[in-house]
């Protein structure tokens, strides 16, 4: 009987406070920071928890701030907030700060005392215009990402680099006006350790991303435009020789200008303008009508650029892209894998020419085996093959292993 009061004795205790302290505060790091604060009111232990803290997230639109002023200062609670936290932890190293905010109030202090409190990874989002002051500026920051708005700067550091140890820079949905003093986008691309670049600008009414970027530094990069304005898409002018891997998602631009020294592997999604009805409103000032007129644009400079690449995957658009390429199809000589989407409403016809530009391939991935018979199939096709009796091109290639993903049926337009 004691031995049984003894085991529940047991069993009710609060197995979270037996935990180090040091455990407490990396699990506090991970939750919203308003919330990691009101386990402050717990007890004596739980406030000392708090400056342990590494990872600060204000986001108002996951835990609700009060959106109140103080009468006196015209400030928002949420502000106070902010800085009443950032004092409490002054002496404690910031490793992550996530900032969000859709006011006009003025944020720069925040920003400004968390690189100075030497912070490894910073992340703003704002949808609003949001002035930089010129001591925007880190020599740890690591890891940088802006969202969501208009940045810009009117005044560089001595030295003219922001933030001397950056690796990663992500921006997403963020444009940088053209009359500022300081091209800020330049000046972060930059930053002389710079490895990762990371784009994503999926609006569709506006040009937001210049498209540019040259660093010899930087090894991966990862660009998704989708911009419906054709005239957005003139040209995309990409120097970066020491680019190991590359992952492009846009429509096709009218040129390019591109450096890949030293890209092995490559992942495209280029999507003709002809497939999308948005294309005639915005075309008709520069004449094209993708009704009647050939396919607006020219990948063949990009392609070129992709002929030493050991491992690429290609979308079903992205066949049809390389399709109107053929007659400047570039050898693919360090190519050995190869893998491709198929789509019910697009063609194989250049797989044929692709196979044979690569004769080292050795691994081919399908995924899917719909597409769109057409007479320019060429001998990929098993209804061509009955019709000439001609063997299918993946027969003959030198693959050594074939993978088929997500085989279905779909009527005459199945092919096995």
């Amino acid at each position: 009987m004691a031995m049984a009061a003894k085991k529940v004795k047991t069993s009710s205790r609060d197995s979270v406070s037996t935990l180090p302290d040091e455990v407490l505060g990396q699990i506090l790091s991970l939750l919203p920071t308003k919330l990691a604060a009101s386990t402050t009111v717990l007890s004596k232990r739980w406030r000392n928890l708090f400056p342990l803290v590494n990872n600060l997230d204000f986001d108002p639109f996951i835990v609700i701030y009060p959106t109140r002023t103080k009468p006196a200062t015209g400030r928002s609670t949420y502000l106070d907030f902010m800085e009443d936290t950032l004092v409490l932890l002054r002496n404690s190293p910031i490793k992550k700060f996530s900032l969000k905010w859709s006011s006009l109030q003025n944020f720069n202090h925040i920003i400004y005392s968390v690189l100075e409190n030497g912070v490894l990874e910073l992340h703003l989002s704002s949808s609003v215009c949001q002035c930089l002051l010129p001591e925007f500026f880190s020599k740890t920051l690591v890891k940088l990402t802006l969202s969501n708005g208009c940045y810009y700067q009117t005044k560089l550091p001595p030295r003219g680099v922001l933030f001397p140890s950056l690796k990663t820079l992500s921006l997403f949905l963020v444009c940088f006006p053209a009359n500022a003093p300081v091209d800020l986008n330049e000046c972060l691309l930059a930053s002389p350790l710079l490895e990762e670049f990371n784009i994503c600008d999926d609006h569709p009414h506006r040009a937001g991303w210049v498209k540019q970027v040259s660093g010899s530094s930087i090894r991966r990069m990862s660009i998704f435009y989708r911009s419906h304005n054709i005239k957005d898409h003139s040209c995309f002018v990409i120097k970066t020789p020491n680019l190991v891997y590359f992952d492009y998602s846009s429509y096709v631009a009218e040129d390019y200008v591109v450096q890949f020294d030293s890209l092995v592997e490559a992942s495209l999604d280029l999507r003709l303008w002809k497939y999308y009805d948005f294309v005639p409103p915005k075309a008709l000032y520069y004449g094209y009508d993708p009704s009647t007129d050939s396919p607006w644009g020219d990948a063949t400079k990009l392609i070129a650029a992709l002929s030493n690449v050991v491992t690429l995957h290609l979308s079903a658009d992205t066949l049809e892209v390389f399709y109107s390429c053929s007659e400047s199809m570039p050898e693919f000589n360090n190519l050995v894998k190869l893998s491709f989407e198929s789509h019910k409403e697009r063609c194989w016809q250049v797989l044929p020419l692709l196979v044979k530009k690569s004769p080292n391939l050795e691994t081919l991935v399908i995924k899917g085996l719909v597409h769109e018979i057409t007479d320019e199939c060429g001998d990929v096709c098993v209804h061509k093959k009955i019709k000439t009796k001609k063997m299918c091109c993946l027969l003959s290639c030198r693959v050594k292993m074939l993978k088929i993903m997500g085989m279905k049926e779909d009527g005459e337009k199945c092919n096995r």
